[in-house]
């Protein structure tokens, strides 16, 4: 049985389709605690990723940023795998993150040092970067939803999958890419104010 993190800054259909989606296939759910709040509250199963690694710390700032995360999805030879069964951490075979709206806040005329800090995703591009890393389904955008479910559906070959997952983990390390420069480019700014 496969397992999927989803960590979703935006609580929305899309989200909501795709659990579906993985959970028609037969998929295990993991998600941050909001994420699975709101899966629970429309009907789908999905387990707590706090179930997994401990209680959140730094006031929910630090969930997703944990050693077994990291460990199932960078888990790429025989023994790593293997590792990973002796230590009882469940590999993780597909990403889905909706980082938080750093853009947005940035752009806002009253953005402030700290609302663009509370709106800097940390835990969001770390999953993406290890994903695409770990060569597993890395889900950075909602629209790649229609084409894993298609891929889903018609039971793809191996090929086309390995098409896919290097296709999603390009899209994943652009969209951190662009999230870190926008990032960077706020700062910047400020210093030469």
């Amino acid at each position: 049985m496969k397992t999927a993190l989803l960590t979703s800054y935006a609580k929305d259909e899309p989200l909501l389709r795709l659990a579906n989606i993985l959970t028609k296939n037969s998929w295990n759910l993991l998600g941050s605690a909001g994420t699975t709040s709101y899966l629970k509250e429309n009907g789908v199963a999905c387990k707590d990723v706090a179930d997994t690694v401990g209680p959140p710390i730094l006031g929910h700032r630090v969930v997703t940023l944990s050693r077994e995360i990291y460990a199932g999805l960078l888990a790429s030879t025989p023994q790593d795998f293997a590792e990973l069964e002796r230590l009882h951490i469940s590999n993780i075979d597909l990403v889905y993150v909706n980082l938080y709206p750093l853009e947005e806040e940035t752009q806002n005329p009253q953005a402030t040092p700290e609302s663009v800090l509370g709106k800097t995703d940390i835990g969001g591009p770390t999953l993406l970067r290890a994903a695409a890393k770990g060569r597993r389904l890395a889900l950075s955008n909602p629209a790649q939803i229609k084409s894993l479910e298609a891929w889903l559906v018609k039971g793809a070959p191996e090929a086309e999958r390995e098409k896919m997952v290097l296709q999603f983990a390009a899209e994943a390390e652009r969209r951190v890419a662009d999230y870190v420069t926008t990032s960077a480019s706020y700062w910047e700014k400020r210093v030469d104010r």
